[in-house]
């Protein structure tokens, strides 16, 4: 069973894919003020399909490597407004693993900035932001291994799938090109040649990430 669309948990885990509609980005950007008004520009764009101002919106979007999920809402927000990412369209900016076991569904991200989260389902999680360099590198390891499955799909058309429903896994890979996915059972996936580096790959990160938090750290 997946969490309702309600759930805290579930609407913290929507905002890890970086895709909300136009309308929604607006509303929500719109509070960030002047550091986000380039948001709001691309929503109004992607709102009318105004290409031209979505091209000149992208163009002061903080980078990947800065403000990994910004970057990314904003090239969903081009993408609907007719502007295509072209030689950029499948790089890795994020991977998302998601698993329902028999206690729920759990969420991990980890970005291209370094920064991660994990949502369990109880409702606790971590948010990881600040530079580490052993977090960076299971982040690391973690897109590196998305690139697999990113090889072998193509941007899913929208409306992205649910969660996936108890025994179900999900691998997303986010690119300014849209959302890849792979999903199948937990054992399944974990077990296969592709899918399974990326879920040992997120297990690596999440013990990483409970123990800096038990620790105090982040």
């Amino acid at each position: 069973m997946t969490m309702p669309d309600e759930n805290p948990s579930a609407r913290l885990r929507d905002l890890l894919f970086a895709d909300l509609a136009p309308g929604r980005a607006a509303e929500v950007f719109a509070r960030g003020g002047a550091a986000t008004a380039f948001i709001v520009d691309l929503a109004r764009a992607a709102s009318v399909g105004d290409a031209p101002a979505a091209l000149r919106a992208i163009s002061v979007t903080p980078p990947a490597e800065q403000e990994t999920r910004l970057f990314a809402q904003a090239w969903h927000l081009a993408r609907l407004a007719g502007v295509d990412p072209g030689s950029a369209s499948r790089r890795v900016l994020g991977v998302i693993v998601d698993m329902h076991t028999d206690e729920g569904l759990d969420t991990l991200a980890g970005f291209l900035d370094g920064s991660a989260r994990y949502l369990n389902y109880s409702g606790a999680g971590v948010v990881w932001e600040a530079p580490d360099a052993e977090v960076r590198r299971r982040v690391d390891d973690l897109l590196l291994a998305g690139e697999e499955v990113l090889r072998l799909t193509e941007p899913i058309e929208p409306p992205r799938p649910a969660a996936p429903g108890h025994g179900g896994a999900m691998i997303s890979v986010i690119t300014p090109g849209g959302i890849h996915v792979g999903a199948g059972s937990v054992y399944h996936l974990s077990n296969d040649s592709h899918g399974g580096p990326v879920i040992s790959a997120a297990g690596n990160l999440l013990a990483l990430l409970v123990e800096r938090s038990m620790a105090g750290q982040g």
